[in-house]
């Protein structure tokens, strides 16, 4: 049984997998692992990219979305730990082997988490950096207000997934950010590994930029997590704060949608039809919750 699983879905991004598949496999200096590629229906040819390289196990299925597609690759999984890499991100070298000593040193932790190198759509330029919050103490309240980190900074025992299930397929977005929570309202541990780093991937028209999506999905996250504890005062204050935070993420957003061509009536669309994104813009403007 190997001791990690690095689980990659790709849809439409043949051309970036080798790169996502080549700094998983080069991990294997340190750890024990597997690289399971699950081709969700991608048009391009995803498969046969996969296929090139030995030892990667490769399965195809019909579109069924990213969620669905972890899924897969989780059921096919045997290590005792996984990472979940989306084919236009990367793994920096001697991740895997911080998250192992992360586990050795600590056998009490559930997920291990650590930082993102946040690149340009070449993969190089670093212009950022996500994730390094240490959540230890909180884990579920913390999580609450932020998601701390993209999925490929993450890595999770798997018998936590036993637990509280796998990704929900009925998310469009923040299905990482709503397994997080799930797991931190279970009572799991979260540890933070500082030489645990990756790398994250700012591609146009990715999920990501999809604000409609993302602010419906992100609210239906923070409200259904925030139960998790029964008339918490602390739940309804973390859950104040994540959507004063995630409206306020929205911002660039929506101004990079209203610059491009055509955006400003597809911005005044989503607003219309999205009359809670309205609301929580104008109490920004309006600095109520400042």
């Amino acid at each position: 049984m190997p001791e990690f699983s690095v689980i990659i879905p790709c849809y439409k991004q043949a051309h970036l997998l080798p790169t996502a598949i080549e700094s998983a496999l080069a991990q294997a200096r340190d750890v024990d692992l597997e690289v399971i590629v699950v081709d969700d229906g991608s048009p391009d040819n995803a498969s046969e990219v996969a296929s090139r390289y030995d030892g990667v196990i490769v399965i195809r299925q019909p579109n069924a979305g990213l969620c669905a597609a972890r899924n897969r690759g989780i059921l096919r999984s045997r290590g005792r730990y996984l990472l979940f890499l989306d084919s236009d991100d990367y793994l920096r070298p001697g991740m895997l082997a911080a998250a192992a000593r992360a586990f050795a040193e600590a056998d009490e932790l559930d997920v291990v988490h650590g930082y993102a190198d946040v690149v340009d759509e070449g993969g190089e330029k670093v212009i950022g950096e996500f994730g390094g919050q240490d959540i230890g103490r909180d884990a579920l309240h913390a999580l609450l207000r932020k998601n701390i980190g993209p999925p490929n900074t993450f890595v999770v025992r798997r018998e936590m997934l036993s637990q509280v299930g796998l990704f929900d397929v009925g998310l469009r977005s923040c299905e990482d950010w709503d397994l997080w929570l799930r797991i931190a309202g279970r009572g799991g541990k979260f540890g933070l590994a500082r030489d645990m780093r990756s790398v994250y991937r700012m591609v146009p028209g990715s999920m990501s930029k999809n604000v409609e999506v993302m602010w419906r999905t992100g609210r239906t996250v923070i409200s259904r997590n925030a139960r998790a504890h029964a008339d918490c005062r602390s739940c309804r204050e973390a859950r104040h704060a994540g959507m004063v935070g995630f409206s306020l993420s929205m911002r660039p957003l929506l101004r990079d949608l209203v610059r491009s061509p055509g955006g400003k009536s597809r911005a005044a669309g989503i607003l219309l039809r999205n009359p809670s994104l309205l609301g929580w813009q104008l109490r920004r403007v309006l600095r109520i919750d400042r």
